[in-house]
């Protein structure tokens, strides 16, 4: 598989704390990579770097060239992003929001917004809707972005049961044709459930990288966590019935 982005000695700093050094990992078309940690940990500042919208030091390259080659322009053409919902005071309808993320790909929004179960919302002003509405509207803007790289904050944030499990397929088929994406998520099952490699950041400036196979252990989990996750069959769960 061709390696999309590759990190090598990767360290992010905010506000004068080391939130990750060192990190070397890489993420290949057809895989995802999903980063784990507590609250705090610098998850969201490692996408930030990624998308060339925070300094980091270290390597970054993005389909064998350094990241800082590119110009925004040019970025814009490799990675999507996604993250906390866009402001609504523009006023704009979701089709709207829909059009102005597909460009030239504008052919393909009503088969998007059926995807993402957002067609009967298309002519309601965004600012009218729910969270998990408007986010539905944000991953079929992403999936309007026909690039090798999608860095994900959350994807599934804010929506219902039905439309998370719905969510976790649409990246397992976006995988299957050849996208690369790194996304952040909080709920384990879906962490695993979807992961190929995993990259957990401790919260005291240590990042580790590997397969989720390897990583994906309960004593790893629960000390990464600080809480205690446990074997339930052959499922990694929280212990809400015990004591953190």
């Amino acid at each position: 598989m061709a390696a999309v982005l590759m990190l090598s000695n990767l360290s992010v700093q905010r506000g004068g704390t080391t939130l990750l050094s060192d990190l070397c990992c890489s993420c290949n078309a057809g895989e995802v990579v999903v980063i784990l940690g507590p609250n705090g940990a610098g998850k969201s500042s490692l996408l930030l770097a990624l998308a060339g919208l925070i300094p980091a030091t270290g390597l970054i390259e993005l389909n064998a060239a350094p990241l800082h080659s590119y110009s925004r322009h040019e970025l814009s053409r490799h990675v999507a992003w996604q993250g906390e919902l866009p402001p609504t005071e523009f006023g704009l309808t979701v089709q709207q929001r829909l059009e102005l993320a597909a460009g030239e790909q504008s052919a393909n929004i009503e088969n998007v917004a059926t995807c993402m179960d957002v067609k009967p919302l298309l002519h309601r002003p965004l600012g009218e809707l729910s969270s998990g509405e408007r986010q539905r509207v944000e991953l079929a803007a992403l999936m309007l972005r026909d690039v090798p790289l999608w860095l994900l904050d959350e994807p599934t944030a804010h929506l219902d049961l039905k439309h998370q499990i719905h969510c976790i397929h649409m990246l397992k088929e976006q995988r299957t044709r050849g996208r690369a994406i790194v996304m952040v998520l909080h709920d384990l099952q879906q962490a695993l459930a979807i992961a190929d490699a995993l990259i957990l950041i401790d919260g005291k400036g240590n990042a580790e990288y590997g397969a989720a196979a390897r990583l994906s252990d309960s004593q790893t989990l629960s000390q990464l966590f600080d809480a205690s996750v446990i074997t339930q069959g052959d499922v990694l769960v929280p212990d809400y019935g015990g004591q953190s």
